[in-house]
């Protein structure tokens, strides 16, 4: 038994024939060598950049999201390609993929908040299919969804615990809001009754766990009225003054 704990959505690389026929000619390279070629060339940075745009809201779903077993899955990724006409689910090690139909550039041209709603839609249209392949509980899937949609498709959420000033008057804590094109770092301050006294913005991240994780190292009162977001080698801080 495995527990599905993962979601992502994929941009996979299609083969443009006619695009690969101009490459083997100028490059004077075969088919798999202008397959390669294309790929770095056109296509992994666009790979690269969907999958950071669209982790905002499957980090959210996956953060929602409870427990769930499963046969033989942990992880679900959703294949946004042009042409469905192959429909196969395909699982491998523990992950099933499908393709979803999808238009790169009229995704493109949304903004932020529809980019989010999309990103939901793709998602929940491919886990619906595999839950009615496997006949899983669809239900806790869309309980998340719902969960997602009630908070305006914001994923902000808490960094550790909140710490008190030396002089007792004050919290600190680190809200981390997870966005389309950043991961922003903010330092929130309030009274001990949770009136805010200041929240301000100490860092901008690309949106990847692992780009904007060795920001977050510590938080420590520097004195009754700054505090601090040292990282996690210690070579970089970002202070905060109540003033």
């Amino acid at each position: 038994m495995r527990i599905l704990k993962e979601f992502d959505l994929d941009l996979p690389y299609t083969i443009n024939d006619e695009i690969i026929e101009s490459v083997m000619r100028t490059q004077k390279c075969d088919h798999n060598e202008a397959t390669k070629l294309d790929y770095e060339l056109n296509w992994k940075w666009k790979r690269r950049s969907f999958r950071l745009e669209t982790r905002c809201i499957t980090a959210m779903y996956e953060r929602l999201f409870g427990r769930y077993q499963t046969n033989d899955c942990w992880k679900v990724l959703i294949e946004c390609v042009e042409d469905t006409s192959d429909k196969r689910f395909i699982n491998d090690s523990g992950v099933w993929s499908v393709p979803i139909q999808f238009n790169l550039s009229e995704f493109s041209a949304k903004s932020e908040f529809e980019k989010k709603k999309t990103m939901l839609q793709l998602l929940m249209s491919g886990i619906e299919k595999i839950a009615v392949c496997h006949n899983w509980r669809v239900e806790p899937f869309k309980e998340t969804a719902l969960k997602i949609e009630e908070l305006g498709y914001l994923n902000e959420w808490t960094w550790k615990k909140a710490i008190t000033s030396p002089n007792k008057k004050y919290n600190a804590k680190v809200i981390c809001q997870h966005n389309v094109k950043t991961m922003d770092i903010y330092i929130a301050i309030s009274h001990r009754d949770g009136t805010q006294v200041l929240l301000e913005k100490v860092k901008s991240a690309q949106p990847d766990e692992f780009a904007y994780a060795r920001h977050l190292g510590a938080l420590t009162w520097e004195s009754d009225y700054e505090v601090a977001l040292i990282n996690k080698k210690g070579n970089e801080k970002f202070v905060v003054a109540i003033k």
